[in-house]
């Protein structure tokens, strides 16, 4: 089982000195073993940010594309693979119109993700990709022209679909969810999209969004409920915390810290959101096993900065494009390097947490005349590995429940 990454890295925010001390890459002890798949349930794959990633130059993909096709084979039930691409899947401002010249590159740049779920054995066993909207999927603009980018995108899913390649994006273009699907008996995916929430609706449209959380949260019951979205609960990465780099960027640093940038996690907007979003977990009175998104572009696995928070906080971002972690007390594990994450749904209800990495930061092929650039490309996936895991829920740590339901 291995799997994908390119040389698009050279432009991204690394520096060390854009941290307050890196963190640990391993808290507690080393990782778990994948388990052997006759004692796999489900495996669902979680990857945000990757919307600038193509097959010649993304390992992290290859490799993605390998887990699925292993997976998809070994697991006898149909729709027990799931891979979750947690937004901006197209840099930089969406699928443009058809008739636009760059409509061609955004395209293919969604392929590139589409493609992970095309091979023979994902294809028979109807392995899902769920395809969340970021902000620049919306064209990082709000209103009818941000939805037309969505449906320019849920248009290409369409056609991958209408071929054989079970993808769809959820919640629908303009839909702010939550959309609800169960992976088996007693776990269930639940997506929103935080882009819409950012845009200032009614209150009106606010209350009835937080109505239809609490509503789906509650018919859940005592499954397993994993709430995805493309901007985090919390982050130790530059949309979250406040780093020294900062300093230096002047009005960029007096915006962050004022709130003023939207997309950044102290928002006032994105503040509410959290406020209310929390208060709907009391009310409920049971938080979701995990909040999974990404736009920090990491791997980070945190506890909740919030009493009543989710159980655990994931962000994984490092699809395509990387930023730094700064350390924080909340952190569990934590790395600037490529890669995805993976729960996976024992037979025996255990829910365990994986976090698959490149080695380095930069696993570059580079382009020339005379370099082997599918072999470097293959040795390099070949390096991606796992580097952290920890079990998130203990064994029979649910009830049984009634029959898988339908998607909606």
């Amino acid at each position: 089982m291995k799997a994908p990454f390119k040389g698009f890295l050279g432009g991204l925010l690394l520096a060390a000195g854009c941290v307050t001390g890196t963190p640990p890459e391993f808290r507690g002890d080393p990782p778990m073993d994948f388990p052997e798949p006759d004692a796999v349930d489900a495996v669902v794959f979680l990857i945000g940010d990757a919307g600038d990633a193509t097959p010649d130059n993304s390992p992290v993909l290859r490799r993605l594309a390998a887990d699925v096709e292993y997976w998809a084979e070994l697991l006898e039930r149909d729709s027990a693979v799931t891979v979750a691409f947690l937004g901006d899947n197209v840099y930089p401002v969406g699928v443009r119109d058809r008739g636009h010249p760059e409509f061609a590159a955004d395209s293919a740049r969604l392929w590139s993700q589409i493609g992970v779920l095309a091979g023979p054995f994902a294809r028979e066993r109807g392995a899902a990709g769920f395809f969340l909207a970021g902000n620049h999927d919306w064209g990082n603009t709000i209103g009818e022209m941000g939805v037309v980018r969505l449906q320019n995108q849920a248009a290409l899913l369409d056609s991958a679909r209408a071929d054989g390649i079970a993808v769809s994006m959820v919640p629908a273009p303009g839909d702010p969810g939550p959309w609800v699907n169960d992976v088996r008996s007693n776990v269930r995916l639940m997506a929103i999209d935080t882009h819409w929430f950012l845009q200032s609706p009614t209150a009106q449209a606010r209350n009835e969004f937080f109505l239809s959380v609490y509503e789906a949260m509650v018919a859940a019951e005592d499954r397993h409920l994993i709430m995805m979205a493309h901007h985090p609960y919390q982050s130790a990465g530059p949309h979250g915390l406040l780093t020294p780099g900062d300093q230096g960027l002047g009005l960029m640093y007096l915006m962050r810290r004022s709130g003023a940038l939207v997309q950044d996690l102290n928002s006032p907007i994105y503040d509410d959101f959290r406020r209310r979003l929390d208060g709907t977990f009391e009310q409920v009175g049971r938080p979701p096993l995990v909040f999974a998104a990404g736009h920090d572009h990491s791997l980070q696995v945190l506890d909740p900065d919030s009493e009543g928070g989710p159980e655990t906080v994931l962000v994984s971002g490092a699809g395509s494009k990387l930023t730094a972690v700064a350390d924080a007390p909340e952190l569990r594990y934590a790395a600037s390097r490529p890669g995805y994450m993976m729960l996976i749904f024992r037979s025996n209800e255990a829910v365990d947490l994986y976090v698959v990495a490149a080695p380095t930061a930069d696993p570059t092929c580079p382009e020339g005349e005379g370099f082997d650039r599918e072999s470097c490309m293959a040795e390099t996936t070949e390096g991606i590995a796992l580097v952290y895991a920890e079990r998130l829920a203990p064994e029979a740590s649910l009830p049984d429940t009634s029959a898988v339901s339908p998607r909606r």
